[in-house]
Parts: structure tokens; sequence; C-alpha cells
């Protein structure tokens, strides 16, 4: 695993483990559910499997009368 991937993991693990938290998950073992979280979204990062993107929203045109 590169450097760049490592960073990924944790950033990824960190998400997780803050949603553990406000969802009121005291009582799992946070940290280690969070990097089993992060290690699933970097298994869906594989090129054969992909991962979704999310597509900027076109600004649609006001135009004043």
């Amino acid at each position: 695993m590169t450097e760049h991937e490592e960073n990924l993991r944790d950033l990824a693990a960190m998400f997780a483990m803050t949603g553990l938290i406000i969802r009121n998950r005291e009582g799992e073992l946070i940290v280690p559910t969070a990097f089993e979280l992060a290690d699933y979204f970097m298994e869906s990062r594989k090129p054969e499997e992909g991962i979704a993107a999310i597509k900027k929203s076109r600004k649609k045109n006001v135009q004043e009368s």
C-alpha cells in the first residue's frame, strides 16, 4: 500500500468513526469497526469494481427580467 493509499484509508476510517460516534455506538469497538469500514471502502475503489462519482450539478442560468 502506498503512502497515498494509507492516508486515504486513514481518512476513510476517520469519517467512519465520526459516523459511528454520531450514531451513539460507544458500546462497539469503534476504532476497529471504523478501519473495517475503511478497508471495505478501499476494496471498492479497485479498478474492476469502481466507485460512484458525484457529478457537479450544473447551475441554471437565471436571466433577469
